[in-house]
């Protein structure tokens, strides 16, 4: 049986617990990882609503199911239509739910792992709003599920895209493929000139050939 000193913290308990650092304080600077505390990872759960939920399948493999969620009292609510989402949940309760994104440069994910079960109370269907969850997928869906985390971790990194090139790296250049071809910048390197501002004067007529001048000669 879980204590408190042993499970994970509910999204209340983790914001308010002392020393907890919550916020976008403390960004890694490129190439270094940051492991995000319990607050900060529900923080990042509470603010969306789609996620990927993996499941162990009835043939014993890995399945993952893209889906909408809502939360509630520390536990992710989920509704789905019958199938193979259910079935895997009866033999095998247990689930995990992924979410990720992007925030003012940075990458970031969190996974919350956990028991997985159907519900059956309507009392606590109607609290966890687990019926208003929208849906984009066009099947209806009438049961619901609730999976209540036992850990839950996440990362954030800086995207490549807004990181600072180093100044210590070199050019990236092209190898040569044979040792007639030199070595250049790729042509996306390179500023060609307009051809329309060249003014490069063209012969009005083909020159001869020197085939045809032999034969005059």
């Amino acid at each position: 049986m879980n204590t408190s000193s042993d499970r994970i913290r509910t999204p209340s308990e983790a914001h308010n617990a002392p020393g907890v650092a919550t916020g976008a304080a403390g960004r890694p600077e490129h190439g270094a990882v940051e492991h995000l505390a319990t607050s900060e990872c529900w923080r990042l759960i509470e603010a969306r609503s789609f996620g990927r939920l993996a499941v162990e399948g009835l043939d014993g493999l890995p399945d993952v199911f893209p889906l909408n969620y809502t939360v509630h009292d520390g536990s992710i609510y989920v509704k789905t239509g019958p199938g193979s989402k259910l079935m895997a949940i009866a033999v095998h309760p247990v689930a995990a739910l992924e979410i990720d994104g992007e925030d003012d440069g940075f990458h970031w994910s969190v996974v919350l792992r956990g028991a997985a079960r159907r519900l059956a109370m309507d009392k606590e269907i109607r609290e966890s709003g687990v019926r208003d969850v929208l849906s984009s997928s066009p099947t209806g869906k009438y049961h619901y599920i609730c999976l209540t985390p036992s850990s839950i971790s996440g990362r954030r990194f800086a995207s490549s895209a807004s990181a600072t090139p180093r100044a210590e790296d070199p050019p990236i250049m092209k190898v040569p493929t044979s040792p007639r071809e030199p070595t250049r910048p790729y042509e996306d390197t390179v500023e060609w000139p307009d051809p329309d501002s060249l003014n490069v004067e063209r012969p009005l007529t083909p020159a001869p050939s020197r085939s045809g001048e032999a034969r005059q000669s």
